[in-house]
């Protein structure tokens, strides 16, 4: 939502720098005339060494607008917390039409002679600069190198025939170390898994990301499937167990 007087709105209405060390940083400040009269403005600052405004004085038309570069300089110390108190003034007055920006004079913005200066005040504010494509990058790379090691396991160990064909028994998913944890292999995650490792080449970071993501969360439900079958399996087992003693008992109590 932009600042406004009765002569313009500005926008933004708070100026907000990406703060980096030893690093110019630019913010757009957008000037629009909400009346039907010619307009001068003149832009100040509490810190004039600090910041370079291009143009810092102008005349915007009837129901037009322009756009001021405001430039913070290269700061060599990170403020306490990222805190900043500079704040920078607007001021507007309605001129004759047909004055240009050369013609402005500081007289214009006094308050005095029947003068009717319209102001807006804008606070300055740091925040934190955006990740960079490096960091992304490297992000994405080390995801992928995770799904490269697990497709070294899966061809170091048993061959994907073998256990998509083998029969099923209380053993029948076999669990392998992967750089990820224990990872499950089973006929139905072999079908799920090996498309996902095999896909190294997307058309951009985000849908990258977003691919990333999608086989991350099918392996770990291909995997909690996998895990909740041994489980399973396991319960028969002891239950077959059980029954075999029981049998067992009863045998050594005919013989006696």
């Amino acid at each position: 939502m932009a600042a406004s007087c009765d002569l313009h709105d500005v926008d933004p209405p708070e100026l907000q720098f990406p703060f980096l060390l030893d690093k110019q940083i630019s913010c757009p400040l957008r000037l629009a005339n909400r009346t039907d009269h010619t307009v001068a403005f003149k832009i100040k600052t509490t810190n004039p060494r600090k910041y370079c405004v291009r143009p810092n004085n102008g005349v915007v038309p009837p129901r037009s607008s322009c756009t001021v570069v405001v430039t913070m300089q290269a700061q060599m110390v990170v403020p306490p917390d990222l805190q900043c108190k500079d704040k920078f003034l607007v001021q507007s007055v309605v001129v004759s039409d047909g004055l240009s920006a050369k013609d402005i004079t500081s007289q214009m913005f006094v308050k005095e002679g029947g003068n009717v200066i319209e102001e807006v005040k804008l606070k300055v504010a740091y925040v934190m600069p955006p990740e960079p494509p490096s960091e992304i990058a490297e992000e994405h790379d080390g995801l992928e190198k995770v799904l490269v090691s697990m497709q070294r396991s899966v061809d170091n160990g048993r061959s994907t025939s073998e256990l998509s064909s083998g029969s099923v028994s209380l053993r029948s998913a076999e669990e392998v170390r992967s750089p990820v944890g224990r990872i499950v292999k089973s006929e139905e995650f072999l079908k799920a898994a090996r498309p996902a490792m095999a896909t190294k080449t997307y058309a951009g970071p985000g849908e990258q990301s977003h691919q990333l993501s999608a086989i991350i969360a099918k392996l770990t439900e291909e995997k909690n499937s996998a895990l909740e079958q041994n489980r399973k399996l396991q319960v028969e087992l002891e239950l077959v167990r059980c029954e075999a003693r029981k049998q067992q008992g009863t045998f050594s109590l005919v013989l006696y």
